[in-house]
């Protein structure tokens, strides 16, 4: 089975993050801070770092004024080499998405996880499989009947070459042995607007987007990528992609890092600092209204986590023939 975003030790980690955090000399920064985003405005990255940001700033968590600067393009590398040029520098922080960690390997370049300073990692997000609501395909099932027939006929619609839904595209043809054809896109926002006009048949999105799309009546869903099924309303009936017979569950995360060489102490002040953000009822509220998880991990273990998702990825783009 393949499986994305591994639970196991994760109450350990969690329960020895806020000694560690203050066992460590934490230093404020001095002056705005800048959130680097590597997704356009109303991506999923961009969402969340801007709502966290409110969080710290309007809760008195952080005082600094906090902008959050959007580095579009090129499969988040334009935010990523932005922020790897700033050596030591306190006042940017790189939001780590999935891109952050394939684009790399999808095109040779160094390890970005290798290079950053781990600060933390605080929400994931379990994706639905969507295809349009003239669509024949009423079920996964019948999806990959049809690609199975007709091979590289079925379009998917997703970002960046090698990030997400890249990823979970792979994941399914290899676990059903079919072929579908992946059209990448500048954004997570312009491959849903491909999708929306009909000229793709299928589209990943988060829980939440996904649920907006199905409400509206602009899209029906095929499966969820899930170990079990949701409780919600909206996706009760929806089986997961294993029920259907595709042994894939994918789950995709995000998080933040600083600079190279960011003083620890700062790093330090940071996760603490995330830490008491992704606490506040606010955060809490949000993960229940977009149906996200929260588990916290900083620091060492943000580090550890962080490489060993990239050796994940890495197996996974190779076997999908993506890695160079």
């Amino acid at each position: 089975m393949w499986k994305l975003w591994n639970y196991c030790g994760a109450v350990a980690l969690a329960a020895g993050l806020a000694a560690s955090a203050h066992a460590q000399e934490m230093r404020a920064p001095e002056g705005p801070i800048e959130f680097t985003v590597g997704a356009g405005a109303g991506g999923s990255p961009d969402v969340i770092m801007r709502t966290i940001a409110q969080i710290m700033n309007e809760e008195g968590i952080v005082e600094n004024p906090i902008v959050i600067q959007n580095r579009s393009g090129a499969g988040h590398s334009n935010a990523y080499n932005h922020v790897l040029g700033l050596p030591g520098d306190e006042n940017t922080l790189l939001t780590m998405a999935s891109p952050v960690f394939t684009t790399p390997i999808v095109q040779g370049t160094p390890s970005v996880v290798d290079q950053v300073t781990p600060i933390a990692g605080f929400i994931q997000s379990e994706l639905v499989l969507l295809t349009t609501p003239d669509s024949p395909f009423n079920s996964l099932t019948d999806m990959v009947a049809a690609a199975t027939a007709e091979p590289g006929r079925v379009r998917v619609a997703g970002g960046a070459s090698g990030g997400n839904d890249h990823i979970a595209t792979g994941l399914i043809e290899t676990a059903a042995g079919i072929t579908l054809t992946y059209i990448p896109h500048e954004s997570g926002g312009a491959a849903r607007a491909t999708f929306l006009g009909g000229n793709v048949e299928l589209h990943f999105a988060t829980l939440a987007e996904g649920m907006e799309q199905i409400a509206a009546g602009t899209a029906k869903p095929l499966a969820i990528l899930s170990e079990e099924r949701r409780t919600e309303e909206a996706y009760a009936n929806v089986p997961t992609a294993k029920e259907q017979g595709v042994d894939v569950v994918y789950t995709q995360f995000w998080g933040v890092a600083g600079p190279p060489g960011l003083d620890p102490a700062v790093a330090a002040w940071w996760a603490d600092k995330f830490r008491k953000a992704t606490e506040s009822q606010t955060w809490q509220d949000g993960l229940k209204a977009n149906l996200q998880l929260g588990q916290f991990y900083a620091l060492e273990e943000a580090g550890e986590y962080f490489k060993r998702e990239q050796e994940t990825f890495r197996t996974v783009l190779t076997k999908i023939g993506l890695a160079k």
